[in-house]
């Protein structure tokens, strides 16, 4: 099913120019469930719930949807001028960016299909190569550019049905639609002073902190957020002002060292049960779709 930007539009516009909701955040009583990813760097997860259940994320899709009149004939033209020249040549596309994923529950639940958008551009560069035999050859080299400040959003589908829509806000203690929420949840920046002109040598294998974020919209008609603090990696998910969840990420991306390796758990709200509780699940897991794009 194709989602068009002018439909995704017309869902927000009462996120962003309605008055936002305040009120102060409520806890209440929470139980730790861990989960387990039986194979690193792999998007498969397994938690106890009545059973042992699994979800995974899976079907990435990345389109440009928007093109720019007569790219194609560009770059090939591009492309054969870096052969006869030599010279390398680059190209930018701009246009609007629709990443889509799927969260599957490989029980009875239905699959959730996950649109996000935003501006940016495909940048292309070109260089002419010689190979081992002493031919020559176009290398081509393409980079995604996403601009996920710009009025980014995203939609969740549950069996052709939109079931939420959110804005993707890339500075929470600034925006004025969460930053009451975001005060409370994320610790304030300390400016260091005392900063000593050194080389550092960053290491592949040691984690580095990753972006806070946040979402804000509304999911089966609720009010919802979920704000993601990049420090320490946990999302909070919180339904009409009221914390339901709260999800510690996994930290197994390839090349990091073992002792660093994170398997993730939920905080849950112990008096939510049923169709509530699986859909947090999913939010939380939505939180690690998100996380492969706004770090």
């Amino acid at each position: 099913m194709k989602i068009h930007f002018n439909l995704t539009f017309i869902l927000l516009t009462g996120i962003l120019f309605g008055p936002p909701v305040h009120g102060q955040i409520q806890m209440e009583g929470l139980d730790s469930i861990p989960m387990f990813k039986p194979k690193v760097n792999r998007s498969l997860y397994r938690f106890e719930e009545n059973g042992v259940k699994e979800i995974q994320i899976m079907d990435y899709h990345i389109e440009l949807v928007r093109y720019k009149p007569n790219v194609f004939i560009r770059d090939i033209g591009n492309g054969a001028l870096t052969a006869l020249t030599g010279f390398g040549f680059g190209s930018t596309t701009e246009g609007n960016w629709k990443i889509s994923g799927t969260i599957q529950c490989n029980d009875t639940l239905s699959d959730w299909i996950i649109n996000m958008f935003c501006e940016g551009y495909l940048q292309t560069d070109r260089e002419r190569v010689k190979n081992d035999d002493g031919s020559w050859t176009v290398e081509t080299n393409e980079t995604n550019v996403y601009y996920w400040e710009k009025n980014a959003s995203g939609l969740i589908m549950e069996s052709r049905d939109t079931i939420g829509y959110f804005l993707i806000i890339m500075n929470p203690r600034e925006d004025t639609l969460i930053k009451e929420w975001s005060e409370y949840i994320l610790p304030e920046k300390v400016a260091n002073d005392n900063v000593k002109s050194k080389i550092k040598v960053t290491v592949s294998w040691k984690p580095v902190p990753g972006n806070d974020y946040g979402i804000v919209g509304k999911f089966r008609n609720k009010d919802f957020f979920i704000i993601r603090n990049g420090s320490d990696r946990k999302a909070w998910i919180s339904m009409d002002k009221i914390l339901r969840c709260k999800f510690q990420s996994d930290l197994d991306y390839p090349g990091l060292s073992k002792k660093y390796r994170i398997m993730p758990y939920l905080l849950i709200n112990n008096n939510i049960s049923g169709q509530d509780r699986r859909d947090l699940f999913r939010l939380a897991i939505l939180s690690c779709f998100l996380n492969n794009y706004l770090n």
